[in-house]
């Protein structure tokens, strides 16, 4: 494994500013599939996959975030791959995107993912004016309150635990949870590794009093035989606490490797 740190450029510095009224879009842009996750698992979707994250999961210790290149100043891709799109730009990729993967299917479905995606959360309130008539779904780890004009979109949000080698004070806002709770359309996928990890949970869950049906506990790993084996150790405490259980469709369908 290459461990050596990117040194960036003068111009990789620029690459990564933010630039007034485009959003910055990660190298992996747009890209039609089948949404792998939660209580929409299996739609057909186009997702927006964002640049920039607020949270550092696997640094220094932890399970390993599979889109670092979002955020991992360390790494090359972060300086290099990402992109400064406009609204309007944005808006024909997306909407090309699934003109030509699922032009037989009336309901269209976009999930904006990341990174952290709140981040420019602004940004893509903008994004949806151009966008009208769209299932949206936002991917958030729960840190930033979402805007009132987004808050009619469906809210994947996931909470980062001890697991992930983030500080408490930094994943872990309950004021934001409270209010992702109490929106029409959210859910909360929390990543188990093992019981601890579901007493995490009851503690979080008691404190923020979160909605137990929209709970999903998702099995941690970047295979399908990861997941399965973290789904075996914790399967029957989620049941009996009532809980719901998401694997990581995507690694069955395509294995670990980046969507584009």
């Amino acid at each position: 494994m290459n461990t050596e740190k990117y040194i960036p450029t003068p111009e990789d510095r620029e690459r990564v500013k933010p630039q007034p009224d485009k959003l910055k879009v990660s190298g992996d842009g747009v890209f039609a599939t089948l949404q792998g996750e939660g209580v929409t698992a299996g739609l057909p979707s186009v997702f927006l996959r964002l640049h920039y994250c607020n949270l550092t999961c696997g640094m220094p210790n932890g399970w390993s975030c599979d889109t670092r290149y979002t955020w991992d100043t360390s790494k090359r891709e972060y300086w290099q791959e990402p992109q400064d799109w406009s609204y309007e730009e944005t808006a024909v990729k997306v909407s090309d995107a699934w003109g030509s993967a699922f032009s037989n299917r009336q309901e269209r479905r976009l999930v904006v993912t990341g990174g952290e995606p709140l981040l420019q959360q602004r940004k893509i309130a903008r994004l949806l004016q151009r966008l009208p008539g769209w299932e949206v779904e936002i991917e958030t780890n729960g840190t930033i309150t979402p805007i009132p004009k987004l808050q009619t979109c469906q809210f994947n949000c996931s909470p980062k635990l001890e697991n992930s080698g983030n500080f408490l004070q930094r994943r872990y806002k309950p004021e934001v949870l409270r209010v992702i709770d109490g929106l029409p359309r959210s859910q909360f996928k929390f990543v188990a590794m093992d019981a601890s990890d579901l007493d995490e949970i009851d503690r979080i869950a008691d404190e923020c009093n979160l909605s137990p049906e929209k709970i999903l506990l998702m099995p941690e790993g970047h295979t399908k035989e990861e997941v399965e084996a973290h789904l075996g150790v914790i399967r029957e405490a989620v049941e009996a606490r009532g809980w719901g259980i998401t694997l990581r469709n995507q690694l069955t369908w395509f294995g670990p490797k980046r969507r584009t």
